[in-house]
């Protein structure tokens, strides 16, 4: 299993656009095969979270192949403020 953490802060009062267009993304990438789960998770007004589960590390590589990934993730980067912050994990044991 690959678990990806990508954190982000948007661009103050483009919340409402930010979480309709990543929330298409979360529907869309619940539906790839091989992915666990997608949930978009908020850390305070401003800053947010995606919290990614993948079968294994071709699943992860197909998603940011998605036709979807690739739109919706241009989309959202006009909201972000600054460099996500990416962490790609495996279970300890």
């Amino acid at each position: 299993m690959i678990v990806v953490l990508a954190r982000l802060n948007i661009v103050p009062g483009t919340s409402e656009k930010f979480l309709q267009t990543a929330g298409q993304l979360v529907d869309a990438s619940c539906k790839e095969p091989g992915v666990i789960g997608y949930e978009l998770l908020a850390e305070g007004e401003n800053r947010f979270a995606f919290l990614e589960r993948y079968k294994d590390a071709d699943a992860a590589g197909a998603h940011l192949k998605t036709d979807h990934y690739r739109t919706l993730g241009r989309q959202l980067g006009q909201y972000i403020d600054g460099k996500p912050e990416v962490l790609k994990m495996t279970p300890a044991s």
